[in-house]
């Protein structure tokens, strides 16, 4: 399957082809005993197609609620999963019974894999019993959703598995047991975001979050518009000159007056603190909208350009020439990034690293730091090759953006203190990336977590 990149995924097109999905899932168990074997076999490769595309956008939506301190998908995710919920298990029961009067009939005898170690007609209901408890057992899970993948990929390689179709009912049971797999892979997907959304946020995390969420606005294009006229206004109102610290702070303390009420208190009592500030909004219920989110995303950007004109203007003399860049943000929140203590900070890193592919591990520590603004692969590369950089590394430290670009998916699109294990397994496998070992996860996240330490020294 093709991971779907941020450009290609929206939540328009994923609702309503999740509605669509479930909509044709709920007609098709309904009719399955009015129609032939062959109608159901052509229903049922319908809804393949498109549970398969649901499949490859699934890792971009679990990456986004990830970054979401709103929560916005939080009842999106139950109501999801409940739908999926209610097709397994008669899934399960409707082809079972088939399978039961096939066997009465003689038309069947074992339809198993060529190594005849997986019965699929006995994983098909141990699977839908692993995904639907609401507390299930952890192995049992990490075990099924370890034989999944594997069972999607044999099907679609035909590898291990490769039905004779001399019979209707063989096309008819390949196709559902894809179908089903889907379902169970869609309901794990939702079941996870819909615990993770239970859990309670640090603070740290929920400030990285929201300094994600502030980065990201003024990366838009209305996030663009505001800012530039915010600093038009200002140079407008100043008739063309830098404005005093004086009149920065007014301006600053002005702020305020922009956002809801229900930001408001918030806002005045941390706004120099990001984390205190991010803990704070997520106490907030009912949760606002997100136009009210977008007002204070905006406010914090303000209040951030200006404290860090404010730094300027008080460190103007210490301001020391600062090497290229390309690919980082040059303030977090409210402070001018230094790009030569930057510089001293990776390298830390490189003198911890031993091969190439490592720095996928820092360059997923900087993301993780919101000081990647320019996310391409390529880009960060030739950064931190050249001459103002590191420009002697090492061959066996030397790396292209294809370095990075190989673990794009779960692991590269997510924080590394929140990469799970079986998510990490069901990725690897669905994906067919046969050279990560099954320890790569934990190898690579606890490299990230000795690099992360760099920044606190």
């Amino acid at each position: 399957m093709k991971s779907t990149s941020t450009n290609d995924f929206n939540y328009d097109s994923f609702d309503r082809l999740m509605s669509t999905f479930l909509q044709m899932s709920h007609v098709l168990i309904e009719e399955w005993h009015n129609c032939t074997t062959e109608e159901l076999t052509h229903d049922i490769h319908s809804l393949c197609v498109k549970g398969s595309r649901l499949c490859n956008m699934i890792d971009m939506d679990l990456t986004l609620q990830q970054q979401d301190l709103t929560q916005g998908r939080k009842d999106k995710n139950k109501a999801y999963f409940l739908g999926l919920g209610d097709l397994i298990m008669p899934l399960v029961r409707l082809l079972t019974k088939d399978v039961v009067k096939l066997q009465q009939e003689g038309t069947l005898e074992r339809p198993l894999t060529n190594d005849n170690q997986v019965d699929l007609f006995f994983l098909m209901p141990k699977l839908g019993e692993w995904v639907l408890p609401t507390a299930p057992d952890k192995e049992n899970v990490r075990m099924a959703f370890t034989e999944l993948p594997l069972m999607l990929s044999a099907i679609e390689k035909e590898i291990d598995y490769k039905p004779s179709f001399d019979e209707p009912w063989e096309s008819q049971f390949i196709y559902t047991f894809r179908y089903f797999s889907m379902l169970c892979l869609l309901a794990f997907h939702f079941k996870h975001l819909a615990l993770m959304m239970h859990k309670e946020l640090g603070k740290e995390e929920a400030g990285h979050l929201l300094t994600r969420k502030v980065q990201a606005y003024q990366e838009t294009e209305k996030g663009k518009e505001e800012m530039r006229h915010f600093i038009a206004l200002l140079k407008y109102e100043y008739e063309g000159k830098k404005p005093s610290s004086e009149a920065l702070n007014t301006e600053r303390r002005q702020l305020v007056k922009l956002l809801p009420k229900v930001f408001q208190t918030c806002f005045m009592e941390h706004i120099d603190d990001i984390n205190e500030l991010a803990a704070s909004v997520t106490t907030i219920h009912p949760m606002p909208g997100e136009d009210d989110f977008q007002a204070l995303f905006l406010a914090i950007a303000k209040y951030q350009w200006i404290s860090g004109k404010l730094y300027e203007q008080s460190h103007s003399a210490c301001i020391a020439s600062e090497p290229y860049n390309k690919v980082f943000h040059t303030n977090i929140n409210g402070k001018p990034v230094d790009f030569n203590r930057l510089r001293k900070q990776i390298g830390q890193m490189v003198s911890m690293i031993e091969r190439k592919n490592h720095w996928f591990c820092i360059y997923s520590v900087l993301k993780y730091r919101n000081l990647i603004k320019d996310p391409v692969a390529t880009h960060f590369a030739e950064q931190m090759q050249s001459t103002d950089w590191f420009p002697h590394l090492p061959d066996v430290l030397r790396f292209t953006g294809e370095t990075l670009t190989e673990y794009n998916g779960y692991l590269n699109d997510t924080s590394f203190p929140t990469w799970n294990r079986d998510r990490y397994d069901s990725f690897r496998l669905r994906k067919g990336k046969k050279k990560w070992s099954p320890t790569l996860w934990s190898k690579f996240q606890r490299l990230c977590y000795e690099l992360n330490e760099c920044f606190d020294t």
